[in-house]
């Protein structure tokens, strides 16, 4: 995915709170102690993807397909210091890809001759500024892309997309600070977990005191 991967931060979820007016806010500071005062908390982490993306390379060609794809992550957070202890470990699920079609719905869909893979993790790492780094790779397998609905079909080489994006680890502070029920950031129905939707992912943040 070419869009950055970054979760809203608690101070974020702050701010989605003082737009509310104060007698509908009923922050839990019970909650609140408890999480500010864990010393470091275990994260799983899940993030779903469901949307209509290019799966064709190169800047000039385009194939639309409906894709799904699924990553998992485990780690560990010093939540006063906001900093990762030890290494997270991850697991990558093979995306899904269904309805190809091309830029233009009456010409002929392409072919793609692989397998194409929408987000792959390759390694997760603390920034030069104490926030989290994700490397990402997009996989394109060569395929063939009918121009102008002429039926004639033109080979497209396959290649990577290899990035670095940012990654934001929601403080579970904000388990106390009942947020409003939206995409932006809202607490499951089970009060276990933290859940923000953008740009076609679906991050499901699960919390626990591990110290």
């Amino acid at each position: 995915m070419k869009n950055a991967l970054i979760a809203l931060s608690v101070a974020t979820a702050a701010v989605l709170c003082a737009a509310i007016p104060a007698q509908a806010q009923k922050m839990d500071t019970e909650v609140m102690m408890l999480w500010s005062n864990a010393k470091v908390v275990g994260y799983q982490i899940v993030g779903v993807y469901e949307g209509r993306v290019n799966v064709v390379g190169g800047s000039k060609w385009i194939g639309y397909a409906d894709v799904t794809d699924r990553v998992e992550i485990d780690l560990v957070w010093d939540v006063a210091r906001s900093k990762l202890v030890g290494t997270p470990t991850f697991r990558n699920t093979k995306s899904a890809v269904k309805n190809l079609r091309n830029f233009e719905p009456k010409c002929l869909p392409p072919v793609l001759n692989g397998e194409y893979e929408h987000y792959e993790l390759q390694g997760i790492k603390e920034s030069p500024d104490g926030n989290i780094e994700v490397q990402v790779l997009t996989t394109y397998p060569g395929a063939e892309v009918a121009q102008l609905c002429t039926g004639k079909r033109e080979a497209v080489p396959a290649s990577r997309d290899l990035r670095t994006e940012a990654f934001g680890v929601i403080s579970p502070v904000a388990f106390g600070m009942r947020l409003p029920d939206t995409d932006d950031l809202r607490i499951s129905p089970d009060k276990k977990s933290l859940i923000t939707k953008n740009a076609g992912w679906t991050w499901t943040f699960t919390p626990s005191i591990v110290k």
